[in-house]
C-alpha cells in the first residue's frame, strides 16, 4: 500500500469518527437539557 492511499484512509477513517463524536456529544448533549435542566428535547413527543 502506498503512502498517499494510506493517508486517503486514515483523512476519510478521521472524518467518520469526528462524526460519531459529534452525533455523541449532541445526544449528550441532550440528554443533559432533559434530564437536568428539565427541557424536552427536539424530535421527541410525547
Amino acid at each position: 500500500m502506498n503512502v498517499e492511499n494510506e493517508l486517503i484512509r486514515l483523512t476519510k477513517e478521521n472524518d467518520n469518527f469526528r462524526k460519531i463524536i459529534k452525533t455523541q456529544q449532541n445526544t449528550i448533549n441532550r440528554l443533559v437539557d432533559y434530564f437536568i435542566l428539565g427541557k424536552k428535547p427536539s424530535g421527541i413527543s410525547k
